[in-house]
């Protein structure tokens, strides 16, 4: 059975999409790099078509940093019933010795074992696992929230909300800003890459729900925050955003609280469920997650390889 390997048209876009939704589209929380197919950050695009001219995979390189650190990101997905992905990637890596990036990066899930086998042939190595998981609001038990509060409140700790904050006190947001900015540098970085300045994208994005932003306060002093954001393609359920506490006040159940502020938003509001992530290294916020209900959905892998030293 002949097949090759060709630049990617557009009318091959449907049937792109059904390869990639056939993974993706399970998978609340990840995203395949097709929709962007048109995108001028997509660097090269192939597929590989059997002699009806179907297609039965495809491959795309993707700019997800610029110089002087250019990263490329690769996807490539294929047919099950056929043997492409070494057709797929030996272009590829034609395409990525000629661009020369500092390094390039892969995404998949732990159960797409032989695109894993692929990657690491080619010399990508594991960086981290995320561990994606949700949480049925219908299992979820809020009892022992009130005893939990009770123990902050004890401390001089209260929880009130973004939208409450707003309200009663001019300078909340600069206070959520110096928040997040102390604890930026707890938030996993990239390994290949300097760290990140602080940014505040996150406390303004336009899915984010003002009264399920939950601050941690004490006195004036805001000392953490969690918060939900509404799924436009899915609004039966919501997605965890940042969850962060200062250090000196970790330890004292204020992340579990926060958390279980959102879950009573999400099931008084007739919400049916959370989904959430975190690093297989973060073993704290797992821990927390697990407590609260939180049960594993699926695993993704993110694997990375360096080109050039610094």
């Amino acid at each position: 059975m002949s097949t090759i390997v060709r630049e990617f048209r557009e009318q091959d876009f449907d049937q792109v999409l059904i390869i990639s939704d056939s993974v993706f589209a399970k998978k609340t929380g990840s995203f395949s790099l097709v929709p962007s197919l048109l995108d001028n950050r997509m660097l090269r695009k192939y597929v590989v078509s059997n002699e009806n001219g179907r297609v039965i995979g495809y491959g795309l390189l993707w700019e997800q940093r610029k110089s002087p650190y250019l990263i490329l990101k690769v996807e490539t997905l294929f047919h099950p019933e056929y043997e492409v992905a070494e057709m797929i990637f030996d272009q590829l890596i034609k395409d990525i010795q000629i661009i020369g990036p500092y390094a390039i990066q892969a995404r998949t899930f732990h159960d797409q074992t032989r695109l894993l086998q692929f990657y690491k042939k080619y010399g990508f190595l594991e960086n981290h696992r995320l561990m994606h998981e949700y949480l049925p609001l219908i299992d979820a038990d809020l009892a022992p929230m009130a005893v939990t509060e009770n123990k902050l409140n004890a401390k001089g700790i209260i929880i009130t909300t973004l939208a409450g904050e707003i309200v009663s006190d001019a300078n909340s947001f600069s206070k959520l800003q110096a928040l997040n900015h102390s604890t930026w540098g707890d938030y996993p970085s990239e390994p290949l890459l300097p760290p990140s300045s602080p940014n505040d994208q996150m406390l303004t994005h336009k899915d984010n729900i003002p009264e399920a932003y939950f601050i941690a306060r004490m006195g004036q002093l805001y000392i953490g925050h969690s918060h939900l954001m509404k799924m436009p393609s899915d609004p039966i359920n919501l997605i965890q955003g940042l969850t962060a506490t200062l250090k000196e006040f970790r330890g004292e159940g204020v992340a579990t609280a926060l958390k279980m502020k959102g879950i009573e938003y999400a099931k008084n509001n007739g919400y049916q469920g959370i989904y959430t992530s975190s690093r297989d290294t973060n073993a704290p916020m797992q821990a927390v997650n697990r407590k609260l209900g939180w049960r594993q959905n699926y695993i993704e892998v993110r694997l990375e390889k360096k080109l050039k030293s610094d």
